[in-house]
């Protein structure tokens, strides 16, 4: 599997576990990637998508596959993201994202496309939609508005994922504490990252991990 989990992607650690990740899917792929997007949630003016698309072409890849979950929800967007090399998952609220994805049952099928060999870029809270479950998500500021019930997300990763973790919560981690969540977690600040190319897993910059 070949995954990267990003807390801010205009960060240089991003940056790098990004280029880490398209490398390697162009070594198997053998050409020009394409890049498929799926949106937290309906953004009309495309404003996030279109600065993703400029971020990829900066690494000449070329995002131009556009998948929506609510209102706009689109079944040949979804064929055609599911043929490209790369699928990235956007920012924004979790809670909200997850819980499109299972209305739109895409779990299963996002799953099964990482088993088959594609590629998934997790940014922000919803690089948590990559692990095992969105609990920790209140621990980045997230509410469950939506009033979500099963957590649980992608599993692709055995730990948990903190974005945008303050000085404070990386003290916190190294200290011995009770375990609150059933899986280690990884907090992780806006300049580092983590990417996992056939399942081994690279950190770039300082995330502190708490063990379950």
């Amino acid at each position: 599997m070949n995954i990267a989990l990003l807390s801010n992607p205009n960060t240089d650690n991003a940056q790098t576990a990004i280029a880490l990740l398209l490398e390697s899917v162009k070594q198997q792929a053998g050409t020009k990637l394409n890049i498929g997007y799926i949106a937290s949630e309906p953004d009309p003016q495309r404003q996030y998508y279109l600065q993703t698309q400029a971020m990829y072409q900066a690494h000449n890849a070329e995002l131009n596959v556009y998948l929506e979950l609510e209102s706009g929800f689109c079944e040949n967007s979804l064929k055609s993201l599911l043929n490209c090399d790369v699928i990235h998952l956007s920012g924004g609220d979790t809670f909200r994202f997850l819980k499109a994805l299972k209305q739109q049952s895409l779990l299963p099928v996002l799953r099964q496309y990482s088993v088959n060999g594609g590629a998934i870029v997790g940014v922000s809270a919803d690089a948590m939609i990559i692990t095992p479950s969105i609990a920790s998500a209140p621990l980045c500021g997230d509410n469950n508005d939506c009033q979500l019930e099963d957590l649980t997300a992608l599993n692709l990763v055995d730990f948990m994922f903190v974005p945008h973790a303050t000085d404070k919560q990386l003290k916190e981690a190294r200290l011995p504490q009770q375990a609150k969540f059933e899986h280690t977690i990884c907090f992780c600040p806006d300049d580092a990252a983590l990417v996992s190319l056939s399942g081994q897993l690279q950190v770039v910059g300082q995330p502190e991990w708490q063990k379950s």
